[in-house]
């Protein structure tokens, strides 16, 4: 006896048959609101449970779904504030660091008055410290990082976190000035040396922390002396 391949003509007519039938139609009807229920029935100790289990095994994105559901369903629930601070975590330890921003921003805005607002503020900043990009691309999210370093800093002065968020403070200021010794060093090649002189003093005036390297000082120097003999 001859065996037809999987793929055959009549199996497929069968499986059709077989699912456009009613009794398969009603079981895959029952199977379907079956879940849907146990999905809906979930309460917010098992969403709360299966969110920290994904979070715990790295699963971030999975904890970030069961997190969500919990926010969304029971948002007046005990478990909620910890789903909300739990799923902006999540967001961050997935990379997702724009997400991660917001959701930090959203929790301090709904619990101002929180015992982790300090963790969140540094948390915030560091959001923006990890989308940092090299010198010659825009800082945007560099000074945003140092704002919010900044304010930890002047905010929280006894939080855990301020030894870190010094250190990241000058490392956000130093990205800044690099950049704007960049955009300096771009005007002295072009032989523009007002424009490159405005953008030096600018930065060592904004950032006297960060010392210019030693090609953007001698630049400097040139420059200088250029302006000096143009009087």
């Amino acid at each position: 006896m001859r065996i037809r391949p999987v793929g055959s003509f009549p199996l497929i007519l069968l499986l059709v048959g077989f699912l456009m039938g009613s009794p398969g139609c009603a079981l895959w009807d029952s199977l379907f609101k079956s879940e849907i229920k146990k999905e809906l029935e979930k309460t917010p100790e098992s969403l709360v449970q299966e969110g920290l289990d994904f979070y715990q095994r790295k699963k971030f994105a999975q904890a970030i779904e069961a997190f969500q559901k919990l926010k969304d369903r029971y948002p007046y629930n005990q478990y909620a504030i910890l789903a909300e601070l739990k799923l902006a975590d999540s967001y961050f330890l997935n990379k997702d660091y724009e997400l991660a921003a917001a959701a930090y921003k959203e929790f301090e805005k709904m619990h101002p008055a929180n015992e982790v607002i300090a963790y969140i503020v540094f948390q915030v900043g560091m959001s923006y410290f990890k989308q940092m990009p090299t010198i010659d691309r825009d800082q945007s999210n560099a000074e945003k990082a140092a704002q919010e370093f900044d304010r930890l800093i002047k905010t929280y002065p006894q939080s855990e976190y301020l030894a870190e968020a010094r250190k990241n403070l000058i490392l956000s200021q130093k990205n800044m000035a690099l950049h704007e010794f960049y955009i300096g060093e771009f005007y002295f090649k072009a032989n523009n040396c007002q424009a490159a002189l405005g953008r030096f003093e600018a930065a060592l005036k904004k950032y006297p922390d960060v010392p210019p390297t030693p090609t953007v000082k001698s630049q400097i120097e040139a420059c200088q002396k250029k302006a000096a003999a143009a009087k």
